[in-house]
């Protein structure tokens, strides 16, 4: 299973490289030590909201502003993990810090499609810890190329451009029912609305908004079913 875990995340590996080489642009750019930036990407291991981060530090904004911003955009893990406790829930205290430390957007999204159907395997979380290994050294190094190297990349390859597409990709296979597609509405429709607040607040605003809108509309489901089976 470790194995199968580390071919199966390969592909996801040619969206990550440019997000992390942007990242290790953004974050020398913002003013840290090269060994300060690679301390980051190795404690904080959450690209977008190091992306988040970045430039509140180097627009000075107060730090529990940074720490709201961190805090908000990695909410989703608080459903990650709720999703992935019937799976990891049997394993000791360790293997369950270890998951979580090294969980990964599209690697959760590439876990789930695979066994939602199949909960039978007892080994499937070698499945998960060898792509989430994977995608957790491809991280660490393309963030090192855009720390170490990153001044030399030429403007011409649109890295930026490429983090967004790669973005979009790792998002799309999340959206597999209607809370979730739900609450991506909502956090776009706000994020648009509320672009020109400053301090990044309006992210802020767009995450808590689709967590909301996420959580009612899985509610609503969760009752509509509740409904029908006791009809």
């Amino acid at each position: 299973m470790l194995r199968e875990g580390i071919l199966g995340a390969t592909s996801l590996l040619l969206g990550m490289i440019p997000f992390g080489i942007v990242a290790g642009v953004a974050m020398v750019s913002a003013g840290l030590t090269h060994g300060q930036a690679v301390a980051m990407g190795i404690l904080v291991f959450a690209g977008s909201a190091q992306l988040a981060v970045v430039p509140l530090l180097v627009a000075k904004a107060p730090l529990w502003v940074m720490y709201a911003t961190a805090l908000v955009v990695n909410l989703r893990y608080v459903i990650y993990s709720a999703v992935l406790a019937p799976y990891f829930g049997h394993l000791s205290r360790l293997w369950r810090a270890l998951l979580a430390y090294i969980t990964v957007d599209g690697m959760f999204a590439l876990f789930i499609g695979r066994f939602a159907v199949d909960e039978r395997r007892s080994d499937r979380h070698w499945y998960y810890f060898g792509g989430s290994l994977l995608l957790w050294l491809g991280w660490q190094v393309s963030s090192w190329i855009g720390i170490f190297v990153g001044a030399l990349i030429p403007k011409a390859w649109m890295l930026e451009f490429a983090s967004t597409v790669s973005l979009i990709g790792i998002l799309m296979p999340l959206f597999y029912d209607r809370a979730v597609v739900a609450g991506a509405l909502a956090a776009g429709a706000v994020a648009l609305a509320a672009a020109k607040w400053p301090l990044n607040l309006g992210l802020l605003a767009a995450v808590a908004a689709g967590v909301a809108v996420g959580l009612a509309a899985s509610r609503l489901g969760a009752t509509r079913n509740a409904q029908k089976g006791a009809a």
